[in-house]
């Protein structure tokens, strides 16, 4: 035995306006927009007096709108980051610098009543912070990367938080950042839903307003620190409406398309092979020499039912009581309690001598859960976990998801999460229990897992090559993963999964007192749970044992150990790099090391608790063999995620682990390309397994440190205050040595000479240690002076470093050392100091150069860092005299930036830069000047094969039809147009030809990019006779943006080979019929419409025979043919079809600014003007030729030009 067990440690008309149409406020008069609202002339339109009154109200709130909104003067400007980019409703955006571009109906600001609202600090949360919100009566709720939590109040509080110095923005938590972008069209027919109320609001009277809405309430559970799950049967048409109920915090629908997930393979998981990989038999021989077998571990089997009769598992199960305890019996839940911890006591053997029904932990014992239908209901899924902890499980084994399709980090995987910290909330104090999940079977590909398999707390487990089948003779590469596994990462970019094991295929027991051969994640996670159950039996007989091991150190002590695959194949047949990735996470599981390791382990469970931000916990170590390896994990039990979905990061507490060996810094998660730590590199913000590695030998003598890099949540509910972390640390190979620390602060610093720099050195204890330290500087700068005092210092203690006499330096950044002795110790500290003399230099542009013509929506502007340069402000102006900047940002670190937000097409504007330090704001830099491209309407999507190239025939008809296009050729693959890239044009049209040996339609990325885009507003038609057969789950099921946004009922039909076409309902009664005459092989589909689209054209064949579909919200419109438009027969048919297509895309304006048709321009017009701009909707009807500039946006720029031709100043 090997383990050490350390510290555990308001009467009248009122108009209604666009969205930031700002007024002027508090009875100050309306500010000049730069031009006059009437001129000298007499303005004669042929009004009354009513219309003439009307007009000039209505024209004062036009040119009123047109100031810039002094929003921006209300916060705090931004301190020193990386970025500021908060990604919520799968929108990015940095608040300072523009807000997200969301779809008008789900951006209702909220009322100035108590609700939900959001607040940006300018950096790493400090207890203080919160304290001064909670004294403005904002209620704190949760954290959301980066440095943003969701907080209750009302408009009074809020504001009251706008003048602290740490905050840097605030602002509505809008209905679109409660329900995700896939869920806002869904059809008005009842959707089982989970929705999140914040406990701190009247739950009652949000479930009494969601029940009148039409919603069916099914049950509620308050299990959840800070929220209500309230399950309903709700319209899915209502999911907006309500979304802006108070309280409520996100709305998802059930995840229901998920479900489930001998000896032999015991023995490569305790690394009994021969040279060639090849196992042998007696792993009951090898538990027993070790002393482990899982004797009085209870593992929990949640899973579909098991067959607890069969003879290897009879001796098996305990009683089990709650709603989910099971009886019935599966073949899957058979299959994994075996694998787990059947005994073998029937004794069968396969042909090559191996038990088959033999588990991992055959002393363990199991109690028998069914995971459904309770994970349906309210909580489902920490009621299982709950129902696991009270029958006296240690674990939680789980090969199955409510999802089999990635979702992000929602509502279910927060509540594994909460369950990991605390199985029980209706029990005092915190219960863990380690949740084994398996990895989703998704075959490879990226990000292809399910839910909740984006936890951080709960242990994800992948699946490694194992047996063949039929046969069961043992693969030899036992490093590859298997074809079936899913890769990550999770959609906010953390890596999943954390270990893999083997899986496919694996023998186990089966029903009916049978044994059988299966395949898939599901058969690699129980592996995991078994070995588990024998970690902890080892953990038990440790000297120094008081308490089982944490979740934490658990997952700790297996992934430090687990076997690199560096060099094997992923799921795809690539070739895998060393850990730590979303492929094979830390690597394979490796038992033997982590149950009977052969050299000393240093077990740290919950050593210290960081409450606040930079705190600091240390320990001295050396190798107890110096050429072996060092191993060092560290894991921390998170507070739970934002529960959103979607790619929102659900991070929160940030700790960095660093290994210092003298002058050497080692930082968590910095590996070289075989797998070994490397100085250098940056802290692992996102991930809460650290991980530094230091060999293949390890010499010398190692400070280990872990920084609480960012305190923001409550990482230990029931104890403490509302900001604290554990943490869990194994090192292998080690032990601890008395030793001394230094640490400086704060670092870096800036001064501006002639100021001194003043910097407090901490000299720390590890174990008692009391020798003196000495200690000296270099590097200051030249012309200085530095001195410490006192020195030397006896730890713990402190000391002061003055650097005085600036005036004489140069300014320049400067790393100045710090070095203590102490005996043979010595260890080292670097301060930083960023020396000033003077303000910045002007910054030189370098791009868009200067005249420069044909530039993109959003540029990409560069220039060169100035002498003494820190930070910039960039602005962007619409004239050279900067009076309307349209965009800006201010605090930038590097001298690039990217704007947020699209520019307009084809006009010309106007940049500057300057730069500022400590010492001050320095000049602006020269004024250049860029123009910007002329965007066609139209982006013409080519993802046919060129086997026949079938582009000609969209090109010909769009220039017979005098329109403008862009192409974009996805060459026959997934090459497909992001949402950015998709955001200049206000049309696709996307079609797929043949595709043969392709994938036709968008996949799954270019999917979100079109649901993102047109939730801004556009037109889509996608032309596919074979979108639905490449891309359905199951066969004939739509893609979900396929139902949501196309409108496309389910299930359809492959290839029923349409030969005819005629045009149906509104938008194409009278055209046709159509002969379709195939240019290549016909392989049409049927395609019928859900109850939130129409019938576009009926075929001929299929049940019913329906061949094309269109859809119209009030924020967007699609069609979707399911035969190809090119066949049909004649130019003059294609062309009629396109262009009643496009005409009822975008409506052609005969006279710009005579809205209602009257071939007028005048007072009758003004209305619908502001009619159209509230939505802002150019394509909305009667709002054509309100698009003055025709850029397809209705923006400040045509109500400029809308109202000087009112004024009879020229109209376009």
């Amino acid at each position: 035995m090997a383990g050490w067990i350390t510290d555990q440690g308001q009467s009248g008309i009122e108009f209604k306006l666009p969205p930031g149409w700002q007024t002027a406020r508090d009875g100050a008069p309306l500010p000049d927009a730069g031009r006059p609202l009437m001129s000298n002339k007499v303005w004669r339109l042929g009004m009354t007096t009513q219309i003439y009154r009307r007009v000039v109200l209505v024209l004062a709130i036009i040119a009123s709108s047109l100031v810039p909104s002094a929003r921006a003067a209300e916060v705090v400007a931004p301190g020193p980051s990386v970025d500021y980019t908060l990604t919520l409703g799968e929108v990015s955006f940095d608040p300072l610098v523009a807000q997200p571009a969301l779809p008008q109906e789900w951006a209702t600001p909220r009322s100035a009543g108590p609700n939900l609202r959001l607040v940006q600090f300018v950096g790493p949360t400090k207890q203080e912070w919160l304290d001064d919100l909670r004294a403005s009566g904002m209620e704190v709720i949760q954290y959301i990367h980066p440095f943003t939590y969701v907080v209750y109040g009302d408009l009074e509080a809020v504001t009251a938080t706008r003048a602290a110095p740490a905050v840097r923005w605030t602002g509505d938590f809008l209905p679109a950042y409660k329900v995700l972008p896939r869920w806002r069209s869904l059809p008005a027919e009842g959707v089982a839903s989970t929705v999140l109320v914040y406990k701190g609001a009247d739950v009652g009277r949000t479930v009494e307003a969601i029940t009148a809405l039409g919603g069916k309430l099914d049950g509620i559970a308050d299990s959840d620190p800070a929220f209500s799950y309230v399950t309903f049967v709700l319209p899915g048409d209502k999911y907006r409406d309500a979304a802006e109920l108070e309280g409520v915090y996100s709305i998802q629908p059930e995840a229901t398309d998920g479900g489930l997930r001998g000896e032999m393979s015991n023995q490569v998981n305790a690394n009994n092979v021969n040279g060639s990989n090849q196992a042998f038999p007696g792993y009951l021989a090898w538990l027993s020499s070790v002393g482990v077998n899982g004797a009085g571990v209870i593992i929990a089997n949640v899973d579909g039912g098991v067959q607890d009769t069969h003879p290897n598992l009879v001796n098996r199960f305990l009683p089990c009581v709650g709603v989910s305890c099971g009886t019935g019996s599966s073949s899957h839940g058979t299959h994994t309690a075996g694998i787990m911890a059947a005994d073998g006591t029937s004794g069968v053997l396969d042909s090559f001598g191996f038990q088959r029904g033999l588990g991992v932990a055959p002393g363990a014992n199991l109690i028998e859960q069914n995971y459904s239908p309770t994970y349906t209901q309210a909580g489902g899924m920490l009621l299982l976990m709950t129902t696991s902890y009270n029958n006296g499980s240690s674990l939680s084994g789980n090969s199955w998801g409510p999802s089999g399709t990635p979702l992000g980090y929602d509502e279910k995987t927060r509540q594994v999460d909460v369950g990991v910290r605390d199985a029980d909330p209706n029990a005092a104090g915190n219960q863990p229990l380690t949740f084994v999940l398996s990895f989703m079977n998704g075959n490879g590909g990226t990000s292809t897992q399910g839910t909740p398999d984006e936890g951080k707390n709960l242990f994800t487990i992948g699946s490694t090559k194992m047996q063949t089948s039929p046969g069961g003779a043992q693969i030899l590469q036992i490093d590859d993963l298997s074809s079936n596994t899913a890769h990550g990462p999770a959609l906010d970019g953390r890596k999943i999964p954390h270990m893999v094991a083997p899986g496919c295929y694996v023998d186990s027991t089966y029903p009916t007192n049978s044994y059988s051969l299966l395949c898939g994640t599901s058969m690699a996670s129980p592996h995991v749970s078994g070995a588990v159950a024998l970690f902890i039996q080892y953990y038990r007989g440790l000297p120094g044992y008081t308490t089982d091991p944490s979740p934490a150190l658990i997952k700790a002590a297996f992934i430090a150990e687990a076997r690199n695959l560096v060099g094997k194949l992923d799921a795809d047949g690539g070739i895998l790099g060393p850990p730590f990735d979303s492929k094979q996470g830390w690597g394979r599981m490796e038992l033997q090391k982590v149950v009977d390791p052969q050299l000393s382990v240093l077990y740290f469970d919950n050593p210290a608790v960081f409450d606040n931000t930079g705190e600091q916990w240390t320990r001295s170590v050396s190798a107890e063999d110096p050429t072996k390896p060092i191993k060092i994990m560290l894991v921390w039990t998170d507070a739970p995620g934002h529960g959103l979905g979607g790619s929102t990061p659900a991070w929160n507490n940030n700790l960095d682990l660093t290994v210092e060996d003298g002058a050497n810094v080692y930082r968590g998660n910095v590996f070289n390309s075989v797998g070994w730590s490397i100085t250098g590199g940056a802290a692992d913000d996102r991930n809460n397994t650290e991980g530094v590695f230091i060999g293949p030998t390890a010499p010398g003598g190692y400070l280990i440190r872990v920084n609480a890099a960012n305190i923001n949540s409550d990482g230990i509910p029931n104890s403490g205050d509302a900001t604290d972390q554990d943490f869990a640390l194994v090192c292998y190979n080690c032990a601890q040595d008395p030793s001394f620390t230094l640490g400086v602060s704060p670092s870096p610093q800036d001064v501006c000479a002639p100021a001194d720099a003043v910097y407090t050195i901490d000299v720390g204890s590890i174990m008692g240690y009391t020798d003196p330290v000495t200690l000296s500087v270099s590097g200051n700068p030249g012309g200085t002076t530095a001195n410490i005092s006192p020195n030397p210092v006896t730890p713990p203690s402190m000391a002061t470093l003055t650097i005085s006499n600036t005036g004489a330096a140069s300014a320049g950044n400067y790393n100045v050392q710090i070095d203590g002795v102490s005996g043979a110790i010595n260890r080292s500290v670097v301060a930083g100091l960023n020396l000033y003399t003077s303000a910045p230099a002007a910054p030189t542009l370098t791009a868009p150069a200067n005249g420069v013509t044909n530039q993109a929506l959003r540029p990409n502007f560069t220039w060169n860092v100035p002498a003494q340069g820190v930070s910039y402000t960039i602005e962007v102006a619409s004239d050279a005299g900067f009076t309307n900047i349209v965009q800006s940002a201010t605090g930038l670190l590097n001298p690039t930036w990217t704007p947020g937000a699209d520019l307009l097409s084809d006009t010309t504007y106007y940049w500057r830069v300057r730069s500022t330090n400590l010492c001050g704001t320095g000049p602006n830099s020269a004024e250049w000047s860029f123009t910007t491209r002329s965007f066609p309407q139209i982006l013409l999507v080519d993802d046919d094969d060129n086997g026949p190239d079938v582009r000609a025939t969209y090109t010909a008809a769009l220039d017979a039809l005098g329109r403008s296009y862009d192409v974009w050729d996805t060459n026959n693959t997934d090459n497909e147009p992001t949402a950015a890239q998709l955001s200049p044009y206000k049309i696709v049209i996307w079609f797929t030809g043949d595709e043969f040996g392709g994938f036709c339609g968008p996949g799954a990325a270019g999917e979100a990019a079109l649901e993102a885009w047109l939730n801004t507003g556009k037109r889509l038609w996608i032309v596919s006779q074979d979108y639905l057969y490449d891309r359905d789950s199951p066969t004939g099921v739509p893609t979900a943006f396929m139902q949501n946004y196309l409108g496309m009922a389910s299930p359809g039909t492959n290839d029923v080979n349409q030969t005819t076409v005629t045009g149906q309902n509104a938008l194409f009664s009278g055209y046709g019929p159509y002969t379709l005459s195939y240019p290549f092989t016909n392989f049409s589909d049927r395609i019928s419409p859900n109850a939130t689209a129409l019938l576009a054209f009926s075929g001929n064949a299929g049940t019913p025979p329906e061949a094309a579909i269109y859809k119209e919200t009030p924020v967007y419109k699609t069609v979707f043919f399911g035969f190809p438009w090119e066949a049909i027969s004649t130019p003059a048919n294609r062309q009629a079809v396109m262009q009643r297509v496009l005409d009822w895309f975008a409506p052609q304006c005969a006279l710009k600014g005579d809205l209602n048709g009257d071939t007028f321009r005048d007072g009758l017009d003004v209305q619908q003007f502001v009619n159209c701009t509230i939505g802002n909707d150019a394509y909305a009807p009667g709002c054509g030729c309100a698009d003055m500039d025709a850029s397809g946006d209705l923006s400040g720029n045509d109500r400029i030009l809308f109202v000087d031709c009112l004024l009879g100043n020229g109209c376009p």
